[in-house]
């Protein structure tokens, strides 16, 4: 595992465990989660593909 991926994987697993709490029609806060994971999963790639 790259180090960018040690440093943000406890970040994104963190908002996954978020997401997977709330219920089903909390859908504005599910989607902004989803946002900031594709955020944080994107930055990781690119810094891996930067490297």
């Amino acid at each position: 595992m790259s180090a960018i991926r040690k440093q943000y994987n406890p970040i994104i697993t963190g908002l996954l465990r978020q997401h997977d709490l709330l219920p089903l029609d909390n859908t504005q806060e599910r989607n902004r989660i989803k946002r900031q994971i594709l955020f944080f999963m994107t930055t990781v790639k690119m810094a891996e593909l930067a490297s």
